[in-house]
């Protein structure tokens, strides 16, 4: 065989090596992969909390029943608070006995009659039903603590009372955890 072409097989398997082994590692020059992007939060539901209105509905009553996620909670009367101690969002559910035209008017009792330090309105508006109910929207930030804190609290026409669903967040986390309360209002219809 022609010494020649033997030399220029082997420098062509050697440099046919060293690409593959760049390729293959990445190389020196190759520019650093973007790193894969944050998973969504995924949140667990433990149980539900319930509330039971037992004189309507001729007598058959019905319940409310809110999906809520697996963390430590504190229940004081109606209310329900769920708190994720790792980031310091809060779920709470409550059944507020209210004189209210509707969930808007309702929650504009609520806020003006509940005003934490740093109290700042962002907007009261009617939200989409849930659970076949009219609904409405609080969105407000306020301090606890030197920190700027966010809540979305929906409220809930069910007759003579609001039930109301706020999540409360530190405002750097509030976007990437607003799962908590989107699971939240996955209410069963009313029966």
């Amino acid at each position: 065989m022609n010494k020649k072409l033997v030399g220029s097989a082997a420098i062509g398997a050697a440099v046919l090596a060293i690409v593959a082994a760049q390729f293959l590692s990445g190389g020196d020059d190759a520019p650093a992969a973007a790193p894969p992007p944050s998973p969504a939060p995924t949140i667990q539901v433990a149980h539900q909390e319930v509330y039971r209105f037992p004189d309507v509905a001729d007598g058959r009553g019905w319940n409310f029943a809110i999906p809520v996620p697996p963390w430590p909670s504190d229940h004081v009367g109606d209310r329900a608070t769920y708190l994720d101690s790792a980031g310091g969002v809060v779920l709470e559910t409550d059944r507020v006995p209210l004189d209210q035209e509707d969930p808007v008017s309702g929650l504009r009792a609520l806020a003006k009659a509940n005003q934490d330090p740093g109290y700042r309105l962002t907007s009261i508006a009617e939200h989409e039903p849930v659970a076949s109910s009219d609904a409405g929207e609080w969105d407000f930030t306020y301090q606890k603590q030197g920190a700027t804190r966010q809540v979305r609290e929906i409220g809930v026409g069910t007759g003579d009372v609001l039930i109301t669903i706020r999540y409360d967040a530190p405002q750097p986390a509030f976007e990437a955890n607003l799962p908590v309360l989107t699971h939240a209002l996955q209410v069963q219809a009313p029966g």
